[in-house]
């Protein structure tokens, strides 16, 4: 049973670390805390049990790393979409030239019905 926590612990521990490193990082506290609970069952049974508990304690250390950089990523990292106004200018000035074009092909449109 002991084995059976430490190996969920592990791999969610495992996926709690990979969690953080990607831009889901809000996600990897989940699994980051159900690992570090579960490493701390592991590790309670073991030292009921007078059983070696260093897999235990390597799972908790992992889960702890991945809580504390999701948790440092949410409150250091400020996520913010900055307005691209070269883009903005751009887009602004391709607008007003499909416009003369536009309009220069009225005129020439008029000038043909003229000439007719």
């Amino acid at each position: 049973m002991n084995k059976l926590f430490a190996f969920l612990g592990l791999l969610s521990a495992l996926l709690g670390l990979v969690f953080s490193f990607l831009p889901i990082s809000n996600l990897a506290i989940f699994p980051a805390i159900f690992g570090f609970l579960l490493g701390i069952i592991a590790l309670t049974i073991a030292k009921r049990k007078n059983q070696n508990f260093s897999f235990a304690k390597i799972v908790v250390i992992l889960s702890l790393v991945a809580i504390v950089i999701s948790v440092g990523k949410q409150l250091l990292i400020d996520n913010k979409v900055v307005e691209d106004t070269e883009f903005n200018q751009k887009t602004e000035k391709s607008k007003q030239d499909a416009v003369k074009d536009l309009e220069e092909l009225e005129n020439l449109d008029e000038e043909l019905e003229d000439l007719e």
